[in-house]
């Protein structure tokens, strides 16, 4: 190791705590903000599902832009994680999440984030586990995985 590498490493490591917070602050409001556009779509999909004499057609305009959501978000192309169907009760309900946790791979040439968190409903005693996988994708982080347990 020559002495450049060594003195840049050991900057490296001296400004580790704050680099960590800056990854976790930015895995935390990648997923805050997904949370945040696709709760404003669910509730007005809700607001139509209240109602007895609502249309499936009146939706359709919803998972479109739930959809577009997941596009600026995601990384992964899979059909399974995208968006194919509407709820009378929103799941993106920030206010639900607790015990929130960010994790990394500390991999410099691939480096992954887990976002985990309990998601527990008020006035409701059962938690699940919520947790994304994010990587890096171009200049962008974004959501790779979902797990739910």
């Amino acid at each position: 190791m020559e002495i450049r590498d060594a003195l840049n490493l050991i900057h490296r490591i001296e400004n580790l705590p704050e680099i960590y917070n800056k990854i976790e602050m930015a895995v935390y409001s990648v997923i805050h903000s997904y949370f945040d556009e696709m709760l404003e779509v669910e509730k007005k999909e809700s607001a139509i599902m209240e109602r007895e004499d609502y249309s499936f057609d009146e939706l359709s305009s919803f998972l479109d832009q739930k959809r577009s959501i997941h596009d600026k978000y995601w990384s992964n192309p899979s059909e399974y994680y995208r968006p194919c169907s509407s709820s009378s009760e929103p799941r993106h309900v920030w206010a639900y999440l607790c015990d929130i946790e960010v994790l990394q791979n500390g991999d410099d040439e691939n480096s992954l984030f887990i976002f985990k968190a309990n998601y527990k409903k008020t006035g409701d005693s059962t938690k699940v586990v919520k947790a994304f996988i994010l990587r890096v994708s171009g200049s962008s982080l974004k959501i790779e995985h979902e797990f739910f347990g």
